[in-house]
């Protein structure tokens, strides 16, 4: 099938010209001129013409470019399979831009080095801004009979289960003119999540849910003082009123109020896109508000396209967040919608304007019946720092006008 490709839309004539394909119904059969080797057969053939009608000469470069492509070709081919690849990771879950620690080991069965082995197709994808990709790791060569273990740090620039296909050892040297390839199969599987920013404060959101923190007035032990009682099993010792109990004779300790929180929906827009760098600060933000609202024990529905994901307590429920995030392609889903929040549940849509930028539409019916809208409109700048805006997203003011 002949792959059409946009012309380019910019005004100099000339880029215009040097980057259209004019014919692409004859990619199928150029393809093979896009490896080096492609053009020294032609060279080779072209000697071979040369030397039957005119002059000798030709078949000496023919005989030298045989020469070349046999080398080039059938060295590359011994190379991958002499030597035997393990690629592990130290840690099974890793953030955007962190640092990942993977372990090389590599054995090699011929009597000889090798050199040039590279490994691609684990961490190689990036952002549309990042350009080509890169192998992950590459070797200046191996010893000859020998195992050797070799460690290095990389630092995965986009959300993603990795390897997303076929991680393969690839190897082009001496000439470069062609590569070899042999899948990798000893590979271990690492998951890239979100980046995810530092969100000061909490939430004002208030329900009949127990939270660890935020408002509310259910019983605790972090609140406002209402009154003691007796000494239960499984109390903390901290909160043994010690003067109430020289009175009484008796563990007495001091009953607290405690934070109440409502079940949130959280909509996150994951429809396709062409703008890959959009989507991946959208899900950045959506994972930063997540984290934030899952620490403070608020209870949690995610929608994610057609998922809906009802978000376990501690460590399991991060988690689960932060692997549907991860599996978001890195244009989106093509038949995602994003559905409307339900007027009698609290609801937080994090979603793009015409302009790219992040908006975020918080929505608490029982914030101020009094209000006239019961809609709060964040708006976070894609050309500012991400970081610096997120870490005010829950602003003080706000309870202020409430209070007001």
């Amino acid at each position: 099938m002949a792959i059409v490709h946009d012309a380019s839309t910019g005004t100099n004539l000339a880029a215009r010209l040097l980057t259209t394909d004019f014919c692409p119904w004859a990619n199928r059969f150029v393809y093979w001129l896009k490896e080096p080797i492609g053009w020294f057969f032609l060279a080779t053939i072209i000697n071979v013409v040369v030397g039957l009608y005119l002059a000798p000469i030709g078949w000496t470069l023919a005989a030298s470019l045989t020469a070349v492509m046999a080398v080039g070709v059938a060295w590359p081919a011994i190379a991958v399979r002499a030597v035997s690849c393990s690629l592990s990771s130290d840690k099974p879950q890793v953030h955007e831009g962190d640092p990942c620690e993977l372990r090389l080991t590599t054995s090699n069965r011929l009597p000889i080095p090798v050199w040039g082995l590279a490994i691609e197709g684990f961490l190689d994808r990036k952002s549309e801004a990042d350009g080509a990709n890169v192998p992950t790791v590459a070797l200046a060569f191996v010893k000859g009979f020998s195992t050797a273990t070799f460690r290095f740090t990389v630092r995965p620039e986009l959300r993603g289960r990795y390897p997303d296909g076929d991680a393969v050892i690839t190897c082009s040297f001496p000439f470069g003119i062609w590569t070899a390839r042999r899948k990798l199969k000893d590979v271990s599987r690492v998951t890239v999540w979100p980046k995810v920013f530092p969100i000061a404060g909490q939430t004002a959101m208030v329900g009949r849910r127990a939270a660890e923190a935020g408002e509310g007035n259910r019983v605790g032990r972090a609140g406002e003082f209402l009154g003691v009682r007796e000494y239960r099993q499984g109390d903390c010792m901290r909160q043994v009123n010690w003067v109430a109990t020289a009175k009484t004779g008796d563990l007495v300790v001091t009953q607290r109020s405690g934070p109440q929180c409502p079940d949130v929906d959280v909509l996150v827009d994951v429809g396709w896109t062409s703008h890959q760098d959009q989507l991946s600060d959208r899900i950045r933000v959506a994972a930063s508000v997540l984290a934030n609202l899952h620490q403070s024990t608020v209870p949690l529905r995610v929608h994610i396209g057609k998922r809906c994901l009802h978000v376990r307590r501690g460590w399991d429920g991060l988690t689960q967040m932060l692997d549907a995030l991860a599996e978001i392609p890195a244009n989106g889903i093509a038949d995602s919608e994003l559905s409307h929040p339900s007027r009698l549940r609290a609801a937080i849509t994090i979603s793009s304007n015409h302009r790219g930028d992040i908006t975020a539409c918080i929505s608490d019916p029982s914030e101020n019946l009094r209000s006239d809208s019961l809609h709060t409109h964040r708006v976070l700048r894609r050309d500012q720092d991400l970081a610096s805006q997120l870490l005010s997203f829950w602003t003080e003011v706000r309870d202020a006008n409430l209070v007001a």
